[in-house]
């Protein structure tokens, strides 16, 4: 039967209150940041690097202000204090600017046409995925290209082919070529003088022309010196307009003498004669079409040139339309047709190419780098991802790196003093049942979980493709933190007995042997979480990529945070005063160990995401055993008055020195052989420092329980035997 009526401990409701909150408040951004920092251009290394150098700073300030706690007791008001400063360098965060890092492509000539160019470092970064799916599609995307056209090379593709008039003809008043009539004829009382041969610049074309369907007739003057009289007698000092009849070049002379007519009508190959037309340089899509009429790309009269004084510009921006269907990786690069470009003005033009025009024998004519941005959001990350993969080598140290940098670590201390007090609080507020502790902290695990897995939805629901949009996140984040603030408020911290010495007492604790070989431990455990909480959604990631599953990546992975918390965390916090009274501290910390190698392990060879979860469920004692296992044999060797302080100590060693160490190396690991590699080399690992730490415990099991690197403090002394910190527990309880 149930009982009629529950006890409640209003005394502990306000650190369940904490613990719910405070890590609902963490858990929409702390499981993220590490994917954030990704996003915003970081590396495996640097991010590594980042996390590497955060939990030195943990390493100081956890100790450093348990001690200033302890010595002048305001734990209370030092705990609230970094939960404020935590809420605002989190929320800082937010408002760092964009690095505005340009995405950049090549210009590349296929097949006639112009075609985008982005080559990975290597092929093996290439998201086949991504590829796949755009080459799917249908549709077309318009990016704004910036290009670089400080090559006169490129600037004589884009006028010989693309056909921009008013970059390429704008300075040119008049053209000189010789031209060879060939037919004299009549209409509309005016006379048209066909040309069959055009020679310009020492260049022989046939001088075909466009009239209708869009395109304007040239109608300019032209000066004729003919060879041969009768024709010149009919020209004689006027000009004649250069025009287009049944697409060839002609005269059109209406100022003439019919006697001169008769003597020229029905010949044929009548005269060679130099013509001076006159162009209009405001208009200069009249010399285009002569040109393209012509097929004159070889003259130098063709040749791109600028109006008068003026430099041809640095760079050309347009928008261009790419085919998404064309989408193809060859080798390291990928590749995407560029169909037509819009200028600013409105006009459209066909970017067509040659790899080199006919008169050339020189290198490649086509080439230019562009900056783009499409209205494809998964374009943007294919040709990003491309430009990324080359910045390894390059300087990372942007304003933007130092900014969050320095807002990750305030952020960084604050969690980690708050942290370490919560724990010295519960522990006070517990008295003597210490083993009670798991039942307190396992409300942190329940608002981590469920709002670690609901932040990853929203996360999702709110994002277009795999660019994410964080700013859910960082609402909840303030809405959590900000009730942690106000329940914290009323929390009762009773006061605890005062060391004469805090030093002196910690320093005396720290040179005994168990506690010496419980610091080893828990570097060893903070190795293998440091590798967790930085690079496992890293990893996770990677996985989709190899099944194209990564538009609800986010999704995944807070489904992942739910199963560590509720299918691991909780249940294993639930009962770990009685699992730590039947197995005992030393045998749980090995356990802690070996879990951490099956887990890796688990890790290298899984090849589809969601195998991820099921593997989850050993957060349950990795983590879910571990943290009462640390906090209780840190709080029950602890001279009396030096709780915090010691509480501070080991936190730091755990994060200071373990997940630093886990960070880096991962991170190192990671850039250098990937993820699946680096979590077998972790878990292999593990399972040595599951090894050294059993014959450890067997070595100090056997030798004089009073033995130590000094004397120690006088608990250490009494319970050196093999599971010393459950005598401990067990004393307690009965001293209830």
């Amino acid at each position: 039967m149930l009982p009629s009526k529950m006890n409640v401990n209003r005394k502990l409701l306000p650190i369940k209150g904490h613990f719910f909150l405070f890590n609902a408040g963490t858990a929409p951004l702390v499981p993220y940041l590490s994917t954030y920092a990704r996003q915003l251009g970081f590396s495996s290394s640097t991010v590594g690097l980042i996390y590497t150098v955060l939990p030195i700073f943990g390493l100081v300030a956890k100790p450093l202000f348990g001690v200033i706690a302890d010595r002048f007791k305001i734990q209370k008001s030092l705990f609230i204090l970094f939960q404020i400063v935590t809420i605002i360098s989190f929320s800082a965060i937010y408002f760092i600017p964009d690095s505005g890092s340009k995405v950049s492509v090549e210009l590349d000539c296929g097949d006639g046409g112009t075609v985008l160019r982005s080559c990975y470092n290597s092929a093996e970064q290439i998201d086949t995925c991504k590829v796949t799916s755009l080459a799917s599609q249908t549709s077309h995307a318009v990016c704004k290209m910036s290009c670089d056209m400080t090559s006169p090379k490129m600037w004589q593709t884009v006028c010989e082919h693309w056909h921009i008039p008013q970059y390429c003809y704008s300075n040119t008043k008049s053209i000189e070529y010789t031209s060879y009539i060939s037919n004299v004829t009549t209409k509309d009382s005016c006379v048209y003088m066909s040309s069959n041969n055009v020679t310009l610049d020492g260049f022989s074309y046939k001088p075909s022309c466009r009239i209708g369907s869009g395109y304007v007739d040239i109608n300019e003057p032209c000066s004729l010196n003919c060879s041969d009289l009768h024709l010149a007698n009919l020209i004689g000092t006027n000009k004649a307009n250069m025009t287009c009849l049944d697409k060839t070049l002609n005269y059109l002379l209406c100022d003439y003498n019919a006697q001169d007519l008769a003597n020229v009508t029905g010949g044929s190959n009548l005269a060679k004669c130099q013509a001076n037309c006159d162009l209009n340089p405001q208009t200069p899509w009249q010399l285009m079409e002569i040109c393209e009429g012509w097929d004159a790309d070889a003259a130098r009269t063709c040749h791109p040139k600028t109006k008068e004084g003026e430099k041809f510009p640095d760079s050309l921006s347009f928008d261009g339309t790419i085919l998404l269907s064309t989408t193809i990786a060859e080798h390291k690069c990928v590749y995407i047709q560029l169909n037509h470009i819009q200028m600013e003005d409105g006009s459209i033009h066909y970017p067509f190419c040659e790899s080199k025009a006919v008169y050339q024998v020189n290198a490649e004519l086509f080439h230019s780098t562009c900056n783009i941005s499409c209205d494809s959001e998964m374009v943007n990350e294919l040709f990003k991802s491309a430009s990324e993969s080359h910045k390894e080598d390059e300087t990372q140290y942007t304003k933007q790196f130092w900014l969050f940098f320095l807002l990750m670590i305030i952020s960084w201390v604050g969690q980690a003093v708050v942290v370490t007090f919560a724990d010295a609080i519960c522990f006070n507020l517990l008295g003597t049942k210490i083993s009670l502790y798991g039942r307190q902290r396992l409300w942190g695990s329940v608002g981590f979980g469920i709002f670690s897995l609901v932040t990853g939805v929203l996360i999702d629901v709110f994002s277009d493709g795999a660019v994410k949009n964080y700013s859910v996140a960082f609402v909840l984040m303030f809405v959590f933190m900000t009730g942690d603030v106000i329940v914290s408020c009323y929390l009762k911290v009773e006061s605890t007995k005062m060391s004469i010495n805090i030093l002196a007492d910690v320093g005396s604790l720290l040179t005994s042997l168990p506690t010496f070989v419980f610091m080893l431990w828990t570097i060893a455990v903070g190795l293998c979480t440091g590798l967790i909480w930085q690079f496992l959604f890293w990893h996770i990631e990677d996985i989709s990529g190899l099944s194209c599953e990564g538009e609800y990546v986010k999704t995944l992975q807070g489904l992942v945070s739910a199963i560590q918390t509720f299918g691991g965390e909780i249940p294993f916090m639930f009962v770990s005063g009685y699992l730590l009274r039947k197995f005992g501290h030393t045998n749980t910390m090995s356990l802690v160990l070996f879990a951490f190698g099956v887990r890796f392990i688990l890790y290298s060879i899984v090849t589809n995401p969601w195998w991820i979860l099921p593997i989850e469920m050993f957060q349950g004692i990795t983590f879910g055993m571990f943290y009462p296992t640390m906090t209780s044999y840190a709080t029950v060797v602890s001279p009396p008055g030096t709780e915090t302080t010691v509480q501070g100590v080991v936190g730091a060693v755990f994060e200071g020195v373990g997940t630093s160490l886990g960070s880096f190396v991962g991170g190192r690991l990671y850039t250098a052989y990937g993820g699946w590699n680096t979590f077998q080399y972790f878990g292999i690992g593990a399972f040595v420092a599951c090894a050294l730490h059993m014959l450890a415990q067997y070595a100090l099991r056997n030798r004089n329980p009073h033995a130590s690197l000094s004397q120690g403090y006088t608990s250490i002394i009494k319970y050196g035997q093999e599971n010393d910190t459950v005598y401990i527990l067990e004393d307690m309880d009965g001293a209830r």
